[in-house]
């Protein structure tokens, strides 16, 4: 039985259902552009397998680990570590087990629909996820999780993604954007960031960020400004 209608987000008058069919049928086979991509840059560095589900599903995403905190759920025992429990192991199917008996209140949400997407059209499960399916679903993800087809590198070209856009810290050092480069692999793996970090005067340890930042970048922007100068007679040109 299908997880999903596959006229969802459609229109339910019948006109506007029929146009938004054609216009879809016209779309869909385009390769994606991904300007805000919730993925880690490292995946498609490194090309390592997925874990296990719970690390795939649960543990990253913020919009799953938060609600599930607003149900009650502790978050280290999601695997979410800072401080005390930092060094505390987690079963991950322990996890997947806690994401499940919880996904009944994820209906009608956006979370809902790309995690069901994505259940039923990559993993090719049949069946909504609940307590009582949460260890066949783990089972069935992990064994495809175990196949060449489902590392990073191969989903990427799986989805026909043209470029995807990854988010970064002003801090990050961006050597796994430097390793994707350098590889023979030809996906297009793109960084942008978020500067709160360095602009935001009330982030914690602002002024240490600045210091890092300019450790980071400083030297070379200050290097490459003045090289510029030196070919510009003196006089940095526009825009430098």
């Amino acid at each position: 039985m299908p997880l999903l209608d596959e006229d969802r987000l459609f229109p339910v008058d019948t006109h506007g259902k029929g146009l938004a069919r054609e216009l879809f049928r016209n779309l869909c086979d385009l390769p994606i552009i991904s300007p805000h991509g919730h993925t880690d840059p490292g995946w498609f560095a490194k090309n390592a397998p997925f874990n296990n589900p719970a690390e795939l599903f649960v543990t990253p995403d913020h919009y799953v680990f938060r609600m599930l905190y607003s149900q009650g759920v502790r978050l280290e025992n999601l695997g979410i570590r800072s401080g005390e429990h930092a060094e505390k192991p987690v079963d991950p199917r322990a996890v997947w087990r806690t994401f499940a008996a919880h996904y009944h209140v994820f209906r009608g949400t956006p979370s809902r629909l790309w995690i069901d997407h994505s259940l039923q059209n990559l993993f090719g499960v049949d069946k909504v996820l609940s307590a009582d399916t949460a260890d066949d679903v783990y089972d069935q993800i992990a064994d495809c999780l175990t196949r060449p087809e489902f590392r990073p590198r191969a989903l990427f070209d799986r989805f026909d993604i043209e470029v995807i856009a990854t988010t970064e810290s002003p801090l990050d050092s961006l050597e796994n954007h430097a390793q994707i480069s350098s590889s023979d692999w030809d996906g297009r793996v793109i960084t942008t960031y978020r500067p709160d970090a360095v602009i935001d005067p009330e982030t914690a340890d602002f002024a240490q960020n600045l210091q890092s930042r300019y450790q980071l970048a400083g030297p070379r922007q200050i290097a490459s400004a003045k090289e510029r100068k030196v070919q510009h007679n003196g006089q940095l040109p526009n825009g430098a």
